[in-house]
């Protein structure tokens, strides 16, 4: 594309514009090179300005379409915005009744493993008190065995006789 074509169409940035040199040698010739001729840019096909009012009827109507379909598609947009709202109004509801329920089954939890824990530290309680006992009652038939084999002693000799 030539640059005359671009800078016709296009905003020139600082980056688009052509490096020259310093010393300005802008001359008439250069800015009319630049412009392109009307005709080149509409291809030569400019608007009659007489138009039939038939032609304007017709335009009027199309403006009138356009407006009516402008409002139509403006009230669809407008009623689908609602929907999404009540969508999310919904979403925002569910989410706070979920937060809710999670926060109550937490507590639940929390007392469910509070008496676990009560109920294990019984029960290991238990378990030391049932072991110590044991341990007494071992101690105690060891002393009564010991006791009765000193005491009643039997001799290999003596044999029992019919």
């Amino acid at each position: 594309m030539d640059t005359a074509t671009k800078y016709l169409w296009q905003s020139l940035s600082a980056l688009d514009a052509p490096v020259e040199d310093l010393e300005p040698k802008a001359s008439p010739a250069k800015v009319v090179r630049l412009v392109e001729p009307v005709e080149d840019i509409s291809d030569g096909s400019l608007p009659t300005p007489l138009s039939s009012s038939k032609d304007w009827s017709k335009l009027i109507e199309r403006v009138r379409h356009a407006a009516n379909h402008a409002r139509e598609i403006e009230a669809q947009a407008q009623e689908q915005e609602l929907r999404v709202q009540e969508v999310l109004d919904r979403v925002r509801e569910d989410v706070r009744n979920a937060a809710e329920r999670v926060r109550a089954a937490e507590a639940r939890t929390a007392e469910i493993q509070s008496r676990a824990d009560a109920l294990l530290k019984a029960a290991d309680e238990k378990v030391k008190a049932a072991e110590e006992r044991a341990r007494i009652a071992e101690d105690w038939l060891t002393r009564v065995y010991d006791t009765i084999a000193s005491e009643f002693t039997i001799e290999p000799d003596v044999k029992r006789t019919p």
